[in-house]
């Protein structure tokens, strides 16, 4: 690395040089101008501007990592180095009797005020808390029809761009496929293999750059309509002397989740409880689980409504996704659909994810060794606060520093533009990519499940979805005898998960939802519905006879 440096007597800018090898092992340097003093803040924005400069198949190589990394340690030495000129200046200025005492005094004056002001406790809600207030005071008014004509029109803009991305992309890679097709068909007469690798690179670099393109401009664009929307939504409050109560009942809360294709479905009433009974409603069904967690506004239905109500209260609904991936990845699936829409009230999915990574690679960093045992079902929740007990996520002794999960833990995501669901619990599991097999009560993603049940009722989360076979899809070796053992352990655990409940505090889970693949047999689905009565022991009705009436 190479520093060259000049400045005068309030600040000091270095040139800071990154040497790196690019994916074809050349040597290729980085360069940008720091000035100094440095706010730790514009680090994430440096290195942007410096990966701005590299070929952007080298943020795929993760070389961000190793960018930030070096550069942090960069501005820490020049930092400290400016720091310490800065103050041999000042001592000299004092032994000379050049320094004007009063000045200092103001000026520390000013910074002491300036510096209590940031760091005390502000008075009054904050910007967050007043439009979570509008939006409530809003959503329960004669202005609900009015947000959601709003939302859909906002989602309209958003999805014809998406949509115009994935043509674009799409005619672009048919274009790029003929051509390989051409040149490979060439090979060892007029085209070398090097040509053909050539081809790839530049072809990657030209698809990347396309889709780079589209991604900054939605970004722009949700960017504009979320500042946009929260304006309006605060604006509107203050027009409102006397609000009307909404005229569309509340209803019931299991009524948001209604699938988008048909699917066999069959609810239950039931009473649980040592002592103090407490009636919950079990639902089974089969369908796809990205149908709940579809684009809000893809259709204009009282889903809308519902997850408008639902948004700032104590009854809030959850899905639990299961990801054989280690790392904090979602199903691309429902990051598409959670994408085709602006996220007025949370951080896009996106955000929310790459927070979770930094979370979980902040907890690597700080673990020496691989966590021992097995089903803690901790949880990294980029959105729920609070987190569920057990181990932490293990780190592991590899080359290139990747954020890992072990099976049991979860991560949580929080959305206000899916349909049916408000918080999704992602379940890391490796059951969905492996054969069919026994496994126990005490099976790490069995003690998972346990512990989202218990972060649910801590954080108003009273309708809940879980896998009833911990498969999303049905496979060949799935038999229906081992269908039937792994609903039952499933069913079983969870009864009990609900009676432990009670003793944890928090709200109270009034809707189990069981969701079974969507390509499950009819046949099937009758069998393992029928076992739900006999686990659960669903509440019959009583009958009471007056004897003493004759008639």
């Amino acid at each position: 690395m190479h520093v060259n440096g000049n400045g005068n007597d309030a600040s000091r800018t270095v040139e800071f040089v990154y040497k790196y090898k690019d994916y074809e092992q050349k040597d290729c340097v980085a360069r940008l101008d720091i000035k100094f003093p440095f706010d730790d803040e514009d680090l994430e924005e440096l290195v942007t501007q410096l990966l701005s400069q590299m070929d952007p198949m080298m943020r795929l190589l993760d070389e961000n990592i190793n960018l930030e990394k070096e550069l942090q340690s960069f501005v820490d030495r020049e930092h400290q180095l400016f720091l310490d000129d800065h103050a041999e200046k000042l001592l000299n200025q004092l032994a000379n009797e050049e320094i004007d005492l009063e000045a200092i005094v103001r000026d520390t004056e000013r910074w002491y005020k300036d510096e209590l002001l940031q760091f005390a406790d502000r008075v009054g809600p904050s910007d967050e808390d007043i439009f979570a207030q509008s939006f409530h005071r809003l959503v329960h008014s004669s202005s609900l029809e009015e947000i959601l004509k709003r939302e859909r029109a906002y989602a309209k803009v958003i999805g014809d761009m998406t949509e115009h991305m994935d043509s674009e992309v799409e005619t672009l890679n048919n274009s790029q496929q003929q051509e390989m097709d051409s040149q490979i068909n060439q090979l060892d007469i007029t085209t070398t293999s090097e040509d053909i690798n050539n081809l790839l690179a530049q072809q990657y670099t030209t698809q990347n750059f396309v889709r780079k393109r589209y991604e900054s401009e939605l970004e722009a664009m949700m960017g504009h309509q979320k500042n946009e929307y929260r304006d309006w939504i605060t604006s509107q409050v203050g027009q409102i002397y006397q609000v009307s109560p909404v005229s569309t009942p509340l209803g019931n809360r299991s009524s948001m989740f209604v699938s988008q294709q048909p699917s066999m479905e069959e609810s239950f009433t039931i009473h649980l409880g040592s002592q103090l009974k407490h009636m919950h409603n079990i639902r089974i069904l089969s369908a796809n689980v990205t149908e709940l967690c579809s684009p809000l506004h893809a259709e204009e239905s009282l889903n809308g409504l519902n997850m408008a109500l639902g948004l700032y209260s104590s009854s809030l609904c959850g899905v639990v996704v299961l990801t054989p991936s280690i790392q904090a990845q979602a199903n691309k699936n429902i990051i598409k659909n959670a994408n085709k829409s602006t996220e007025f009230h949370f951080e896009q999915m996106d955000a929310q994810l790459e927070k979770i990574e930094k979370q979980i690679r902040a907890l690597d960093t700080n673990t020496d060794t691989t966590s021992s045992g097995s089903g803690s079902g901790s949880s990294m929740e980029g959105s729920v606060e609070g987190s569920a007990e057990g181990g932490s996520a293990q780190s592991s002794p590899i080359k290139r520093h990747v954020p890992r999960l072990k099976t049991g833990d979860f991560f949580v995501t929080k959305h206000s533009n899916l349909s049916q669901s408000h918080v999704i619990f992602h379940l890391i599991s490796d059951e969905p990519i492996n054969s069919p097999s026994e496994i126990n009560s005490r099976h790490p993603v069995i003690l998972g499940l346990r512990n989202i049940l218990k972060t649910a009722s801590r954080h108003d989360i009273t309708t809940l979805t879980i896998p009833a076979l911990l498969r999303h899809e049905m496979s060949e070796d799935m038999t229906v005898q081992w269908c039937i053992r792994r609903a039952e352990l499933v069913f079983k655990c969870a009864k009990g998960f609900m009676i432990e409940s009670a003793s944890w505090g928090g709200a109270e889970l009034s809707t189990l939802q069981l969701l079974l693949p969507d390509d499950i047999s009819e046949s099937l689905f009758t069998t393992l519905a029928g076992m739900v009565p006999n686990v659960f022991r669903v509440a019959n009705p009583k009958i009471l006879v007056d004897n003493n009436n004759k008639l």
